[in-house]
Formats: C-alpha cells, sequence, structure tokens
C-alpha cells in the first residue's frame, strides 16, 4: 500500500486549511455540536453521546491491547466509585467520572501492550477495507489511522445509521477476517470504546490533525486516510 498517495485517498499535510468550502455539496459537509438539539446519552464502562449526524471522533483497541493486571485494580477502583455516586450524576460529576476512569484507560491503552496484529501490513489493509466499505452510504468518513494496537477514525453517521451500530460492523467484519487471515481464534476487539461528538470547526480540524500526527507521535511510519472532502476546504465561511 502506496503510503504517500493512494487513489481516493490523500495523505498531505492540512495544517493550513480550516474551513469548508461551499464547493463542497452540503451532504458531505461535517455537522457539529447544536446545543439547542438532544443528546442521545448511552453509558457503558465509558459515556457515549449521539446527535443524529453530527461528527463523531472514535477510538477502539484491541482486546488484548490492555493487561489483565491492570484491568482488573481499574474495574475495582471503577466499582468503588460507582457505589459512592449513584445515577443520576450531575455534569461534574460526569467529567470526574470521565478524568478518573476514561483518561487512565486510555493511557494505559497507549502503550501498546499486546500483540499489535494491527501492525502488520494484511492486518491494517483489512481494517481499511473494512472502514471504507460503507463510506457515503451508513457515514461519511473524514479521517482515520489504524495504529498497531488501536484505530482512531473521524466520521459522521448518515440517516438512520447509529455510532454503535457501525463501530459493531467494523469491528465484527474485521474479527473475522483478521483472525481468518491470522490462523488466530478468540476476541479480538475490546467491547468497549472511547466516543467524542465534534463540537466546531476548531475542533474538526484539530482531530484531523491529531489523526495526521500519530503516527508520527508513536514515531511509527504509517498510511493516514484523509478524506478528499478534505481537499475543497478553505478559509472563509461556506455559503
Amino acid at each position: 500500500m502506496d503510503k504517500q498517495r493512494m487513489e481516493g485517498f490523500r495523505t498531505e499535510s492540512v495544517d493550513d486549511l480550516e474551513e469548508l468550502s461551499s464547493a463542497v455539496p452540503r451532504e458531505l459537509r461535517p455537522v457539529f455540536l447544536s446545543h439547542y438539539g438532544s443528546i442521545d446519552k448511552r453509558w457503558g464502562i465509558l459515556p457515549h453521546w449521539e446527535q443524529g449526524e453530527t461528527c463523531v471522533f472514535v477510538t477502539f483497541h484491541l482486546a488484548d491491547s490492555l493487561p489483565h493486571a491492570k484491568l482488573v485494580v481499574w474495574r475495582e477502583q471503577r466499582n468503588e466509585w460507582l457505589d459512592g455516586h449513584p445515577k443520576p450524576w450531575t455534569i461534574e460529576e460526569q467529567k470526574e467520572y470521565s478524568t478518573l476512569f476514561g483518561v487512565k484507560l486510555d493511557e494505559w491503552l497507549d502503550k501498546g501492550y499486546g500483540s499489535r496484529i494491527l501492525g502488520e501490513e494484511k492486518c491494517r489493509e483489512i481494517m481499511w477495507r473494512t472502514l471504507l466499505h460503507f463510506d457515503h452510504d451508513r457515514y461519511e468518513m473524514y479521517a482515520f489511522v489504524v495504529m498497531p494496537t488501536h484505530v482512531h477514525a473521524l466520521f459522521k453517521p448518515l440517516g438512520e445509521w447509529r455510532m454503535e451500530s457501525i463501530l459493531q460492523s467494523w469491528k465484527g467484519f474485521s474479527a473475522r477476517a483478521i483472525n481468518e487471515i491470522s490462523a488466530r481464534t478468540g476476541k479480538l476487539w475490546l467491547r468497549e470504546y472511547w466516543d467524542r461528538l465534534v463540537r466546531t470547526r476548531e475542533h474538526f480540524w484539530h482531530i484531523v490533525r491529531y489523526i495526521r500526527r500519530n503516527p508520527e507521535k508513536a514515531r511509527l511510519d504509517l498510511p493516514v486516510y484523509l478524506s478528499h472532502v478534505l481537499d475543497d476546504y478553505e478559509k472563509g465561511e461556506p455559503t
């Protein structure tokens, strides 16, 4: 897979690009969080928020990317906190939960434990095909990177498709294909995932840059997917 340029993909820097041009069809444009619209809030181990076709940034990890001993301690601490903070939670309690348990989990996951099987080119290519299979149909994909232990993706759900269903389809198909090609069995992905609704254009570009720079930060030479829709971003407000 050519790391510099691939048909339908671009990997150039987007540091100087800011706004969406009026040349981009409205249905392809990013949608940002509305403070006047309702938010569908769901809680697993981590909080999950959705708001229609609002863009979302998600991260999901391999099942073996977190050592079992650390996970046991994390669950014990989380259960103790939950016992002292019955729902419904205040905004401050939600922030405290995310800081104490979401951030800590992300730090451990970013250490790169486990098989790092997504670092193998054949497995990475399966993940790329999976993420792009329903692009423009179930979601509009703007950017993603497949790291050795996890995936970052920025996309807009379309129509009635929900983030949870999209993630389940990605994980299900890729798990079967990767297990088959690698002659392995068992669970591939952690059930839980991290997500954040995109608040503004500035937030959107911050995420794009974060995805773009993720391999460099980890000192890895990996391809990054950036939609050609981003080519039509330019300074100035869209009409």
